[in-house]
């Protein structure tokens, strides 16, 4: 009996047969594990990506909605549910659920929080004990609590009589109303304007700047070895003007925080003259210079260059042909216009230019004079200018995601 089931123990040690099956079913089961497992992996990361890319433009609507100002917290934080669940609609339940965003809106920090929890059934892995999987998301975007101090070079030339110059009117409060909320503004910001035509109304300034009393109060150019910079109107860098030139009646207005009197010198304007938009450029850049202080009321005396929290910052528009110039020594206008905007991109100023249903050359003259392709907008009708002037003041306040 012993000899037998030894002979037969020997017998079965040595067939391998089941050996190898029963190797092959584990070893079929652990694929189809991992394989599994690796679905319900990418099952995952595709429904925390959906909800990413929901809770990103939801946080940046919000966002802009805060800058502009309009919206209460309660109405933004349904604006960004909308723009959550709208995005999500994608999903459409194919991947799993997810939780009711819970949205934080903070006017005081300028951040917008949008926090929600995805839930993903899972298929294979349920055989290791695990039913779904949770994976939080939170999105926050802030805009930089800094100062800004912006010089407007707005073209009041004949060419935008009409609907052209009432679109630029609403681009230009919509501008400051997003700049400067009625309420939890923390950051300090200033708009001088320089509206131009064929020359520049300097108003209370002209006397200063020019160094001569009495006369119309516009002036031109300015010539020698600081035509184009924003040296000092002092002894030979004074400005110059001429009995006989145009002059328009809008005229410049030093930095101020004052929302009514930028509107109420916007709404003033009157479209006449032509385009020496060089002016514009160089007074646009006058009144955030700190070389100009001895020049402007304490109000509107601009910070040091490189002043810490302090943006410095020119938008330049137009919808026409620089083509009026006095100085012929300096060059046309459009290179006079491209020496300004040299000199003030190297001092660290940002240079905004939008072309308003403007020809092809002034198109090329503009993305010339701004800082990158990123600063240069062009419009082809009132809704896509307010859109680009709306878009520059979200951008001076560096909205961005903080994920």
């Amino acid at each position: 009996m012993a000899r037998w089931l030894l002979r037969t123990s020997s017998q079965f040690a040595g067939d391998r047969r089941g050996t190898i099956a029963m190797l092959f079913g584990l070893m079929s089961f652990g694929f189809l594990m991992v394989a599994g497992v690796a679905i319900d992996y990418s099952r995952v990361i595709h429904m925390n990506k959906l909800m990413m890319n929901a809770a990103d433009a939801a946080a940046l609507a919000a966002g802009g909605a805060l800058l502009d100002g309009r919206l209460n917290d309660e109405e933004i934080e349904e604006l960004a549910r909308t723009y959550f669940d709208k995005n999500m609609e994608q999903a459409g339940g194919k991947f799993g659920t997810y939780s009711e965003p819970e949205i934080t809106v903070n006017r005081t920090s300028g951040d917008i929080v949008i926090a929600s929890i995805s839930t993903v059934p899972m298929s294979i892995t349920k055989i290791a004990g695990f039913t779904e999987i949770k994976m939080p998301v939170n999105v926050a975007t802030s805009f930089d609590q800094h100062d800004i101090e912006l010089g407007m070079a707005l073209d009041v030339t004949g060419s935008m009589r009409g609907t052209k110059l009432s679109d630029l009117k609403e681009a230009a409060k919509d501008l400051i109303d997003i700049l400067m909320p009625d309420s939890g503004q923390s950051n300090t910001v200033r708009i001088g304007l320089a509206p131009y035509a064929t020359s520049m109304n300097a108003g209370s300034y002209a006397s200063v700047v020019t160094g001569q009393s009495g006369g119309h109060t516009c002036v031109h150019e300015r010539t020698g070895a600081e035509r184009f910079t924003d040296a000092a109107p002092v002894g030979p860098n004074l400005l110059k003007r001429q009995s006989s030139m145009s002059c328009p009646s809008a005229t410049v207005q030093a930095l101020t925080d004052n929302k009514t009197v930028l509107k109420t010198a916007i709404d003033s304007y009157v479209a006449s003259g032509m385009t020496a938009g060089h002016l514009g450029a160089a007074w646009a850049w006058y009144l955030i210079s700190p070389a100009w202080n001895s020049i402007w009321p304490s109000s509107g005396k601009p910070a040091a260059y490189g002043a810490e929290n302090t943006t410095k910052a020119v938008i330049l528009m137009t919808d026409g042909i620089f083509n009026r110039q006095y100085e012929s020594g300096n060059g046309s206008s459009e290179a006079q216009a491209r020496g300004v905007c040299t000199e003030m991109k190297s001092k660290g100023v940002a240079v905004y230019a939008v072309a308003f249903q403007a020809p092809s050359s002034s198109q090329a003259l503009l993305q010339d004079c701004s800082s990158g392709s990123s600063f240069y907008f062009s419009a082809d009708n009132g809704e896509e200018l307010r859109q680009a002037f709306a878009e520059i003041a979200k951008t001076l306040n560096n909205l961005r995601l903080t994920n």
